[in-house]
C-alpha cells in the first residue's frame, strides 16, 4: 500500500509541543517504497528527531543488529526474509516509516538527560508467525510442546516480552519497563494473546535518562538460549529533553580496534575507565593514562558501552566484541 504525504510531513522530523518530542522516523529518506536501512553503510548509527538510534553491521555475514528502520507493508509473508516488516503493515497512527529492533544495541538521548513518556511498540511479522504458528527453531506458542515436538515443561503458558532499561549519564539504572509482545499465561485461554497493532508504552517512570538498552525474555528457551526471533517494531517515541545545548556530552577518549576480539586499545584522558554491558553493570574497570590496552577476551561476543567515568559529561563510546 502507497501512501503520500503533505510537504509538511516530509519536511519535519518531529512534532514539539512545550518541549515535547515525538519522534516518528518520517525525517528518515529510504530509497524506494517496501525498503529499509539496516546499516549496511557501516555508519553504525542513524539520528532521527535528535535521538541516535545504535547499529551494527557485520559485512562478513551480512548481518545486522540494534535498529533498522523500515517502511515495508508486507505483513503476511512468513520467516527470517522477512524480518523488516512490522505486523500492523504500516506505521503508527498510518504513518510510513517506523523503526525495527534486534538484540543489541543502544538508543541515545539528546544531552545528558531526558524525561520521557511513551513510544508505540508492536511485533514484527516474523516474529508474530513464529510465535503464532511455531517455525524450525522456535515453538508455537500455547502449545506444551516445543519446536521439536517433545514437551517442554511450559504446559502452554508462554509469554515474550521486552524490558526497556534507563539509564542516566553517570551510566547508573534509572529504572526499567517491561512490555508482554505475546502472553499465554492466563488462566482463561481467551485472553491470551499475541500483539498485533501498534500499543502505546507508558515510559514516564525513565526520568533523567541519557540513553536505553533493551534485552529481552521468553518461555521458549533452548541449549542456545531464547528460541523466539528477538525483535520489535517501534514508532512515536516520546521525550521532553531537560537539558540544554551547553550540557551535551562530549567525547575525551578514543579506542580501537573495535570491533574486537581480545585487545583493546584506549587513548584519552587520565582516569578512570569502565566497560559496561547493555544492563549498565560494569564488567571491567580500569585506569587510563595516555595509552592503555585491555585485555577483552573474557567478554561475552556482543555490545558493551565504554566510559570515562571520572569525566561526567564524557560520552560513552559503544564496544563490539566478535
Amino acid at each position: 500500500m502507497k501512501k503520500f504525504y503533505f510537504l509538511a510531513s516530509a519536511l519535519l522530523a518531529v512534532t514539539t509541543l512545550k518541549a515535547q518530542t515525538t519522534v516518528d522516523f518520517e525525517d528518515l529518506t529510504l530509497p524506494s517504497a517496501e525498503s529499509y536501512y539496516n546499516g549496511s553503510d557501516e555508519a553504525g548509527e542513524f539520528t532521527s528527531g535528535g535521538v541516535t538510534f545504535g547499529n551494527a553491521y557485520n559485512t562478513e555475514w551480512s548481518s545486522w543488529s540494534g535498529f533498522s528502520y523500515s517502511n515495508i507493508t508486507d505483513n503476511t509473508t512468513t520467516g527470517f526474509g522477512n524480518q523488516y516488516s512490522a505486523i500492523p503493515g504500516v506505521g503508527a497512527n498510518s504513518s510510513e516509516n517506523y523503526a525495527v529492533y534486534t538484540n543489541g544495541d543502544t538508543l541515545y538521548l539528546p544531552g545528558t538527560h531526558a524525561d520521557l513518556i511513551s513510544v508505540q511498540l508492536s511485533n514484527t511479522t516474523y516474529v508474530y508467525f513464529s510465535m503464532k504458528d511455531g517455525d524450525q527453531f522456535a515453538k508455537q506458542f500455547g502449545s506444551p510442546n516445543g519446536a521439536d515436538g517433545s514437551p517442554d515443561g511450559t504446559e502452554g503458558e508462554d509469554f515474550f516480552f521486552v524490558r526497556i532499561y534507563g539509564h542516566d549519564g553517570s551510566d547508573a539504572l534509572v529504572d526499567s519497563v517491561d512490555f508482554y509482545l505475546a502472553d499465554y499465561r492466563f488462566a482463561d485461554n481467551t485472553e491470551d494473546y499475541i500483539v498485533d497493532a501498534w500499543t502505546n508504552v507508558d515510559l514516564s517512570t525513565l526520568t533523567g535518562v541519557s540513553y536505553l538498552t533493551f534485552d529481552f525474555h521468553s518461555s521458549d528457551v533452548g541449549d542456545w538460549g531464547i528460541n523466539t526471533p528477538l525483535y520489535f517494531a517501534m514508532d512515536d517515541f516520546i521525550y521532553k529533553n531537560t537539558t540544554g545545548v551547553a550540557q551535551e556530552e562530549v567525547t575525551t577518549f578514543a579506542m580501537y580496534p573495535n570491533p574486537t576480539q581480545q585487545t583493546l586499545n584506549i587513548k584519552g584522558d587520565t582516569g578512570s575507565y569502565a566497560i559496561c554491558n547493555v544492563n549498565g553493570e560494569i564488567v571491567i574497570d580500569f585506569e587510563v593514562n595516555e595509552l592503555t590496552s585491555i585485555d577483552v577476551s573474557g567478554l561475552g561476543i556482543g555490545i558493551y558501552l565504554v566510559k570515562n567515568i571520572s569525566e561526567p559529561t564524557s560520552a560513552p563510546k559503544k564496544l563490539i566484541i566478535q
